[in-house]
């Protein structure tokens, strides 16, 4: 069984089912006694929605902070952020830190 893992907003994340570098965007409470959920953005812009605890520390591998704060109000505005390049030095810093581990994620988008 994997690690318990405390992602936080900023933290840079790998999902290798798509062997893609992603950026936690918000952290959700799941009810008492269950750790918080994640909502991952991937560098391409795709939004992967929601992660219970318990799939995130199954299929995201975590990679460290960005320095990325951002406070999550609704979808439209965060594809709205997207587009407008608020992510796109959190994106370097976590293909930076991805390429620790796998050179290839350096040119990934």
């Amino acid at each position: 069984m994997p690690a318990a893992q405390q992602l936080i907003v900023g933290d840079a994340v790998l999902y290798p089912r798509e062997h893609a570098v992603g950026l936690i965007y918000e952290v959700y409470g799941r009810g008492a006694g269950e750790r918080p959920g994640v909502q991952v953005l991937l560098s391409d812009g795709r939004d992967l929605s929601g992660f219970s605890a318990e799939e995130a520390d199954q299929f995201l591998q975590p990679l460290g902070h960005t320095g990325l704060r951002y406070e999550f109000l609704h979808v439209g505005q965060l594809h709205a952020d997207y587009h407008r390049g608020h992510f796109a030095a959190a994106f370097a810093t976590a293909r930076l830190l991805a390429g620790f581990r796998d050179p290839r994620y350096l040119s990934a988008r």
